[in-house]
């Protein structure tokens, strides 16, 4: 209840100065984590991941995200992981911009809520992010630390790489995994191709594969 009400406090209370900033699609995310940039009002993001996991987020302000979540219905219970979010910016002052951002499942009652801090403009920014994460009503809270890093080489291409772990796995001596990717853009379209790496002993496997599309509606 204290973070509910600490959430709401902040994303109502605390002021926000916006400087200008140029959308590009995909610059809402890197490969997994979020990053603290927002699209103009009235736009809207659509991602498939793996043509798995779906994902849609509207901007119902220049500040502010929400977003819905979904397997692909591939079972009749694919209403079962629906999620609904949201990503607040609560800070723009060039070149940091931080957002809080928060998901819940109702099926399984599961949340997360973080924050994420942007550091740079889109084209060369390095991201840094943490959140409070419970996986349902039984199971124990857990945080993710994520950190990421972004370079474009051009306006039409991204190089991406990202570090995630999280603090059961640090307990358990997991050094994390590591993500390298690319992203190539278009107009209104964005594809990612990467390969997510654990930090570990892996035999043969080099990477385990991630491919993203992303459709931008303005």
């Amino acid at each position: 209840m204290k973070i509910r009400s600490t959430l709401f406090i902040l994303f109502v209370f605390v002021p926000i100065y916006i400087f200008p900033q140029q959308y590009l699609p995909g610059d809402n995310e890197l490969l997994l984590m979020p990053t603290a940039y927002t699209m103009p009002v009235n736009n809207s993001y659509f991602s498939d991941y793996e043509v798995f996991l779906l994902n849609y987020s509207y901007a119902v302000t220049p500040t502010t995200h929400l977003s819905v979540f979904s397997i692909f219905p591939i079972t009749t219970e694919f209403y079962r992981t629906f999620t609904i979010g949201i990503k607040q910016k609560v800070l723009s002052i060039e070149p940091v911009q931080s957002a809080l951002y928060g998901a819940f499942t109702p099926e399984s009652s599961s949340f997360t809520v973080g924050d994420v801090v942007s550091f740079g403009e889109p084209s060369k920014s390095f991201h840094a992010s943490v959140a409070y994460i419970k996986y349902d009503e039984e199971s124990d809270a857990d945080w993710i630390y994520m950190l990421g890093l972004r370079i474009d080489p051009s306006k039409s291409l991204s190089l991406l790489l990202e570090y995630e772990n999280a603090n059961s796995l640090i307990h358990n001596d997991f050094s994390g995994l590591f993500t390298f990717g690319i992203r190539i853009r278009s107009t209104n379209m964005s594809w990612e191709i990467a390969g997510i790496r654990p930090i570990a002993e892996t035999g043969n496997l080099l990477f385990i594969p991630l491919i993203k599309v992303g459709y931008y509606f303005n």
